[in-house]
């Protein structure tokens, strides 16, 4: 009796430990499952907004070639069903396209070209972002330093054999920049300035300087004015673009030009793109700088193009 009374015990625990077993490996296919689901409903979601993004990017481009340049935007000619907007600001304000997609426009005359010959905007602009530490002369002299050919170094520059004894993993291109990022590596740059500066340059090159398409920082570095007019100008011209140089001293109230200012009131053909698809966080974005002038060959041109 006794050893029929441990074997019904045995028995219980054993079916108690298989039922355990079952119900562990049970748990683990359902999240397992639940998982592939979720991979896979993300997939679904990524790959819809893939296509969202191409297929607003083409559109968009149609639209803007099709469209008529103005000083502060895009207004455009084609059907407004294709966007569902008459028209698109070139100062990198968003626009809302159907519910989960943004488009924004940056007209690169109202930024600061890393390519191109205004120094000065550049180095009030690292001033006016970084006034207590005042390194604008050895970013400057070292930007120009890694962009240029030779081993000679400038008074406030950098060449090969200074970042080799920072210890650093590169030396100066020698060549124009590629890549915007390349700009945190210059002598006097970091990581934290970097991210401070990059909304305001770009490496599309300028054809003149667009104070309708410019944001307050921008219009402080190019114009030299102080930040409260910058707000007075990004008010009236909220109202009114600014089209020449007496409008402009009418509002900001100072002497405006000099060497470099190279103040034109007009776009550039060259547009910084972002589409972003996916809301309130995007899941897909796309983002290009565009050549608009067309030719025999092609009506636009991809100069750099990022995607994730």
């Amino acid at each position: 009796m006794t050893h029929s009374r441990g074997s019904g015990g045995s028995a219980t625990i054993l079916a108690l430990l298989m039922t355990g077993v079952i119900i562990t490996v049970g748990i683990g296919f359902n999240w397992l499952v639940k998982e592939h689901l979720r991979a896979a409903d993300g997939m679904k979601r990524k790959s819809e907004a893939m296509i969202k993004a191409a297929s607003t990017f083409n559109t968009l481009m149609y639209s803007i070639l099709a469209g008529r340049v103005a000083p502060g935007e895009i207004v455009f000619n084609t059907s407004e069903d294709l966007l569902g907007v008459k028209s698109i600001p070139l100062d990198n304000n968003g626009v809302s396209i159907g519910e989960d997609i943004e488009i924004k426009v940056q007209d690169s005359n109202g930024m600061i070209s890393l390519v191109g010959s205004n120094l000065t905007a550049l180095q009030r602009l690292l001033h006016n972002v970084t006034p207590e530490e005042n390194k604008g002369a050895i970013i400057i002299d070292s930007y120009l330093d890694w962009t240029s050919r030779g081993n000679l170094s400038r008074l406030n520059g950098a060449k090969d054999a200074f970042y080799k004894a920072e210890g650093k993993p590169y030396t100066s291109r020698n060549y124009p920049m590629q890549y915007k990022y390349e700009f945190a590596f210059v002598r006097g740059m970091d990581g934290e300035l970097y991210k401070k500066i990059a909304p305001y340059v770009t490496l599309l090159p300028n054809s003149g300087f667009n104070p309708n398409t410019a944001s307050e920082e921008v219009l402080m570095a190019h114009l030299d004015i102080s930040r409260d007019s910058a707000q007075r100008l990004k008010m009236a011209m909220s109202e009114t673009p600014v089209s020449s140089n007496p409008a402009l001293m009418k509002i900001v109230q100072r002497t405006i030009g000099g060497e470099g200012e190279g103040i034109d009131f007009a776009p550039s053909p060259f547009l910084e793109i972002t589409i972003d698809v996916g809301k309130p966080v995007p899941v897909y974005s796309i983002k290009a700088g565009v050549d608009t002038r067309w030719n025999a060959t092609y009506p636009y041109a991809v100069i750099y193009w990022g995607k994730g």
